[in-house]
């Protein structure tokens, strides 16, 4: 084999190089005629949406707001300005934090600010809006400073302090203006804004019954202040997670604590909305009882007090409503293309400022390993299975609950929903005429090329499908029952014929004219179109099963690997090794083949990502 020609970027984690290897399925899939391959991408894009309520209109929008690569943020009183951090990883070198800031409309402010405490925890914005806090997880925190005005507002250091070494912290700004961080073993500090100590509050000393979580745990630990500042509120624990409400004083308010592990003070700071753990509750601060809000089988993640109104916005699934105080929908639920929304704070009158993440990317490369271009398959999971139809033009992404068709590769065509229950499997004809799944109970759905779905096809088979191939035209359809069988199945007339063969793998022959099969015993035969056997099985594989086959554009050879993917060999239609074998190293997998201007390619798979390699001549 000759030197790894280039790595391609698309790392997809230890983890998936230690997950069995499942019969054809593909994250990288290679173009047989075009310069083309494609790799479902681990990038997440992370930025940050506003949400508009328009009360005339009774609904709300959603835009993003600001660049994308938002890690955490904090909003200042009335959405004056958003404080935001990045991290830069760097393949070799240690990731580095940055902090940055953006105006009303999302534009950038001053020059950025290298985190002087390294990766960020929590931020936070003083209630007049002049002082940020920033948390790290080794126990050290920083004050900045907003100085200037209008555009020429900027972030500045003003102080650094140590809180804990060995345990976990929060911290909030008070209504006043001062900064309290408090330990997990329940000390609260109080803090002038450049970070000197006031006075220490040991909690435990005021409500004997408090006990201090063991060292650093990692559980949950957030306080809040209300309002008004007259009540502050700690949820905590490892799971269940708990909220436990103090007066200004530091004096218990609930004799038991509340089944919560999120607080929104509402009303001006008489009442509290608990929820995170069990079914929302509205609190009144007089009463302390807690009384069901909304609809109790809503799994809510987040509610926001807007800012100068009563009512609320709560995000549930991955979409936004506003809600009246009373727990009534003011407007229907709104989501934004296929974002999934996180973390929400109050922004300017009737806005608010929204964590969001798309993820579902496709990496498209040349076969030399240039990368090309990103582009959004329309899925909101990192991760899932993709083919290409020969042409290059027509790229189908799979995810685990829907199926997206690129055309062109650049703009998404069309989306299907699909049942969770379906495998793993996707298949593009060659002219892109057809794109079929492996459906729920063994059944073929398939749509054409401009997203019209044919009937679902049953196949009766007893065991899990390991290959499916689609031949050139899109006119039949084979599925392999591992090493037991091929289905062929016609989707105009939803016929479906079964042909008794130990196998393992698929692939379509060039011209429509069947298909190749990779055999559990190693062995390779062809099909024609009616089941029949065109060419007597002959051995391909050395130690085990065909798991993966390709053949050659002009149809006179193919490239077999075996079903652990970690052999391969280019071989002529007579048996006679033209290429390899090719072993994988002890930390590779073969994960895909192909044929460039004739020569047959491997995509190898490996800790640190992809790579494209010659299979070279034996020698």
């Amino acid at each position: 084999m000759t030197p790894i020609l280039r790595l391609i970027a698309a790392a997809l984690g230890l983890s998936m190089l230690a997950a069995p290897a499942v019969g054809q399925e593909t994250r990288v899939a290679a173009a047989a005629d075009a310069d083309v391959i494609a790799a479902y991408s681990s990038h997440v894009e992370k930025r940050l949406l506003r949400a508009h309520v328009d009360r005339a209109a009774g609904k709300v929008s959603l835009a993003p707001f600001g660049p994308p690569g938002v890690e955490n943020f904090a909003v200042a009183p009335n959405g004056a300005f958003v404080v935001y951090s990045t991290t830069d990883a760097p393949p070799a070198g240690k990731p580095v934090t940055t902090l940055f800031l953006l105006d009303e409309a999302g534009q950038a402010l001053g020059e950025p600010l290298r985190s002087p405490v390294g990766a960020i925890m929590e931020l936070a914005v003083s209630p007049k809006g002049d002082r940020i806090g920033v948390s790290s997880d080794r126990g050290w925190m920083a004050l900045l400073a907003v100085e200037g005005t209008g555009a020429a507002r900027r972030l500045v250091w003003r102080a650094e302090f140590g809180v804990a070494a060995d345990r976990q912290f929060t911290f909030a700004f008070r209504p006043q203006g001062d900064l309290v961080t408090m330990v997990d073993d329940w000390v609260a500090t109080y803090r002038s804004n450049d970070g000197t100590v006031q006075r220490i509050l040991d909690l435990k000393t005021v409500n004997r019954d408090l006990s201090p979580a063991d060292r650093d745990i990692g559980a949950l630990f957030k306080l809040t202040w209300s309002p008004r500042g007259d009540r502050f509120a700690v949820s905590w624990g490892p799971g269940p997670m708990m909220t436990t409400i103090f007066d200004s004083g530091g004096h218990r308010l609930n004799a038991s604590d509340f089944a919560a592990s999120k607080v929104e003070f509402v009303d001006g700071g008489d009442a509290m909305i608990l929820y995170g753990m069990e079914a929302p509750a509205l609190v009144r601060l007089k009463s302390l009882n807690p009384t069901a809000f909304g609809d109790p089988a809503m799994s809510t993640d987040w509610f926001v007090r807007l800012a100068g109104a009563r009512d609320i916005a709560l995000l549930a699934g991955d979409r936004i409503a506003l809600w009246s105080l009373e727990g009534k929908p003011l407007t229907k639920p709104v989501g934004f293309e296929n974002y999934s929304l996180g973390a929400a704070v109050a922004g300017a009158k009737d806005d608010v400022i929204v964590a969001a993440e798309r993820a579902g990317w496709v990496d498209l490369y040349t076969k030399e390993g240039e990368l090309m271009r990103r582009v959004q398959s329309g899925g909101r999971e990192p991760r899932g299975f993709v083919a290409v139809s020969a042409d290059g033009a027509t790229l189908a992404a799979l995810g685990s609950d829907a199926l997206n068709v690129i055309s062109r590769l650049s703009t998404r065509a069309w989306g299907a929903a699909l049942s969770p229950q379906g495998g793993p499997f996707v298949a593009v004809a060659a002219d892109g005429s057809r794109i079929v799944v492996e459906g729920a109970d063994k059944t073929l759905r398939s749509w054409s090329k401009d997203g019209v779905e044919a009937g679902a096809i049953s196949l009766k088979a007893d065991r899990r499908l390991s290959g499916l191939a689609v031949s050139t035209n899109g006119d039949a359809i084979a599925a392999i029952e591992e090493g037991s069988a091929v289905w062929l199945a016609d989707p105009a007339d939803k016929s479906v014929h079964r042909v008794a063969l130990a196998a393992r793998s698929v692939a379509p022959l060039p011209g429509g004219a069947g298909f190749a099969v990779g055999l559990a015993d190693g062995t390779v035969a062809r099909l024609s179109r009616d089941g029949a056997v065109q060419q007597l099985p002959f051995k391909a594989s050395e130690l085990g099963a065909v798991g993966r086959i390709v053949v050659a554009p002009d149809g006179q050879s193919f490239i077999a690997v075996e079903s652990d993917e970690g052999q391969a060999r280019h071989l002529a239609w007579n048996g006679k090794v033209l290429a390899g074998p090719y072993r994988a190293g002890q930390s590779e997998i073969i994960s895909g083949v192909f044929f460039h201007q004739g020569t047959p390619k491997l995509i190898l798979r490996a800790d640190e990502g992809y790579a494209v390699a010659t299979l070279a001549s034996p020698r």
